[in-house]
């Protein structure tokens, strides 16, 4: 299973870094997990709608065409792990 959550760059420094967490920033991280958004399984690629919009158009760019270049922001998830 995969989920988006949101937390604060504060939270992530404390986990990413390995410092001791405390119970106040467990229990917020608990909460984000608890909120998230789960994606659902076999999805695509996530790309981000704003990022593709500032790509300028023309009429050798179909619209479909600018969807199949966007970098991913989160991979499709593969095969294994379903």
């Amino acid at each position: 299973m995969q989920i988006v959550i949101e937390i604060e760059d504060y939270d992530k420094e404390w986990i990413t870094n390995g410092y001791y967490i405390p119970n106040e920033i467990n229990e917020k991280i608990a909460e984000a997990i608890i909120n998230g958004i789960s994606l659902p399984n076999g999805h695509g690629d996530l790309i981000d709608r704003k990022e593709l919009l500032k790509q300028p158009m023309n009429i050798a760019n179909y619209p479909s065409n600018y969807v199949e270049i966007a970098p991913a922001v989160i991979k499709a998830e593969s095969e294994e792990t379903k």
